[in-house]
């Protein structure tokens, strides 16, 4: 029974792996410089970043580096397909041009998830350790001392 609580508990820190983040909903303007947000890219940016991404690309997660002759430069660190399969990337540099955007996602710290995820592991740890260390015991299942023996 504990085992099932600890693997339940781990499940729900892994369905929690995107960590403590979460994307707003999409927006027109730009990130800033040094932040970290999702580019949704559109049809005609799917053509001109094919190549470099994949011919069906949804999103660009990464940081923003520069934005220059319209452009905006990111490390990449992870890219969302249409069906919605992701591959990590290790923060590849690349250049997307601004006519390829449809919008921006910008990320932003999520206490919500953060609380779950540091629960989560709080109560797996403290499960494990109770398990483990016998805490909650029952003292009549202890063994008994055997009797010394007398010559």
């Amino acid at each position: 029974m504990a085992n099932r609580a600890v693997f339940a508990l781990c499940g729900l820190a892994l369905a929690t792996q995107f960590g403590c983040y979460s994307f707003l909903p999409l927006q027109s303007t730009p990130p800033k410089i040094a932040e970290e947000a999702g580019i949704v890219i559109n049809d005609r940016g799917r053509l001109l970043l094919g190549d470099r991404v994949g011919s069906s690309v949804d999103r660009i997660d990464g940081k923003v580096i520069s934005r220059q002759d319209g452009s905006i430069v990111m490390d990449v660190y992870r890219v969302t397909d249409l069906r919605g399969n992701s591959a990590t990337w290790t923060g590849e540099r690349v250049s997307i041009p601004e006519e390829a955007v449809l919008g921006y996602r910008a990320r932003k710290f999520s206490k919500f998830k953060t609380l779950m995820l540091v629960g989560a592991i709080t109560v797996a740890i403290m499960t494990t350790l109770a398990r483990s260390l016998n805490i909650f015991g029952d003292p009549a299942s202890l063994p008994t001392p055997e009797p010394p023996i007398s010559s």
